[in-house]
């Protein structure tokens, strides 16, 4: 059994140093990039609007937001003529508004009333479209 003397020159050593911090950083940069949830909407807090026709008169949904999220969404204006002619425009809302708030997006899984749904929720979207800042709207 000999002993083996290895020589080393520290240039060597610092190179193999750098390349391996460069590509830590560049392994970090990846996995920041790829986990940041792209989906976080930023809005200006506020109360807006939007109207749906039935029959005749208006129904207006009212989206509240603050700056991250959806806080609650209402529906005004309903009258008793539009509640018996549209029947089930009133729990599709109720559905649509708890999975929007559960979610936090309008993009929803729904089979009941699909025309009704989809109404419901171009109404929320076009109300959250008013509540982005400008450079998000573009």
């Amino acid at each position: 059994m000999s002993t083996r003397i290895v020589v080393v020159q520290m240039k060597d050593i610092m190179k193999r140093g750098i390349f391996i911090l460069i590509g830590a950083l560049i392994i970090g940069a990846i996995v920041f990039f790829l986990s940041s949830d792209k989906s976080e909407t930023s809005y200006i807090p506020g109360t807006y609007s939007s109207e749906i026709i039935l029959g005749s008169d208006p129904v207006v949904i009212e989206v509240t937001v603050d700056e991250n999220s959806i806080l609650d969404i209402a529906m005004l204006n309903m009258g008793e003529t539009q509640e018996v002619f549209y029947p089930l425009f009133e729990p599709s809302f109720e559905t649509v508004r708890e999975e929007i708030l559960k979610n936090q997006s309008t993009e929803i899984e729904t089979n009941e009333n699909a025309v009704t749904t989809s109404v419901l929720i171009g109404a929320v979207e076009k109300a959250l479209d008013e509540a982005k800042p400008e450079k998000e709207t573009e």
